[in-house]
């Protein structure tokens, strides 16, 4: 089985569990959690039995070495990561309501894993590599995106198939408003798309019709909480039903729907995949993003192979 290389943020997500009353105020308390989508669904690959790469950069400060422990510990490698000696590791404050969902807060002004350039890539990382994932959170900027492209660049020439999850952040962008145009240059770039619904509505009222993708993304996945799954591919639409879960925490859901997507589709031929395999690995997938909402936080929500082994559609 080829490694599964994934790309981008690897931060601290500091959740909101309580409100602690002290001295007339009321306190929010957070628990510190590793997280970051591109290093969550690495983590996802590896604690379903798949080699998992990462490629980023933290800071030379505590969370960072915590954050890098951490994914050592889910089974991911870890030796291509750098290592800021001024910059810090990006922080993300999760605030959940009474239904799980998140809100966030970031910090992460000239934080680490903004300032990779294109020559900060480790090329062996890329050897070998079957899948290569990436998110919108290193598109915010032109130098960090321009590290992204060449990313892409170095896993295209390896004849790695690209995966891009949209995960969009408004917080995140200049004047808190994606570039709709950077995330459809760079759709285009990719060979599949993650992208939820709420997502995919905002970016074609920006201009920017979904089947205008599918003249190169080989497919695209759509979903929708806990609804329906869209996946779109040239030949047609099909819509996968994801399983019923009580939601304690979203903040994992999509990457572990995007982990079980790569390990279901690492070494197979996207254009020989007939609907009914399509459906398996769909549903895949879902087992996997439901297990991983049903607990909380981001790397220890996520589901190990034993646990999902019994939704795995294929002999190998």
């Amino acid at each position: 089985m080829k490694p599964i290389l994934c790309f981008g943020e690897l931060l601290i997500d500091f959740l909101n569990f309580n409100q602690a009353h002290e001295g007339g105020f009321e306190l929010p308390e957070f628990r510190q959690y590793p997280g970051g989508a591109p290093a969550n669904v690495a983590a996802a690959v590896a604690r379903l039995d798949a080699p998992a790469r990462f490629i980023g950069q933290v800071g030379d400060d505590r969370f960072g070495r915590f954050l890098t422990d951490a994914m050592v510990q889910m089974g991911v490698d870890m030796q291509y990561l750098g290592v800021h000696p001024s910059a810090h590791t990006p922080l993300a404050y999760v605030f959940l309501d009474a239904d799980g969902d998140r809100s966030f807060e970031f910090l992460r002004k000239a934080s680490a894993d903004v300032l990779m350039t294109p020559d900060d890539l480790p090329m062996p990382a890329f050897e070998g590599a079957g899948l290569f994932h990436f998110c919108s959170n290193t598109l915010t900027d032109t130098a960090i995106a321009r590290t992204t492209e060449a990313a892409i660049e170095h896993a295209r020439r390896v004849g790695a198939t690209i995966s891009f999850d949209v995960n969009l952040r408004h917080n995140l962008w200049p004047k808190a408003q994606v570039d709709p145009a950077v995330i459809d240059r760079f759709l285009r770039l990719a060979d599949i798309v993650k992208v939820s619904k709420e997502e995919a509505d905002w970016i074609e009222a920006s201009g920017f019709p979904m089947d205008e993708w599918l003249d190169s993304v080989k497919a695209i996945w759509v979903t929708d909480g806990a609804g329906d799954i869209r996946v779109l591919t040239r030949e047609g639409d099909l819509v996968v039903t994801p399983p019923t879960v009580k939601a304690v925490d979203t903040t994992a859901g999509g990457d572990a729907f995007s982990g079980g997507l790569l390990r279901a589709l690492n070494g197979r031929d996207l254009s020989r995949l007939s609907r009914d395999e399509l459906t398996r690995i769909t549903t895949f997938a879902a087992a996997c993003g439901g297990k991983a909402v049903s607990r909380a936080g981001a790397l220890p929500s996520l589901p190990t192979w034993s646990e999902v082994s019994q939704s795995w559609p294929f002999d190998a």
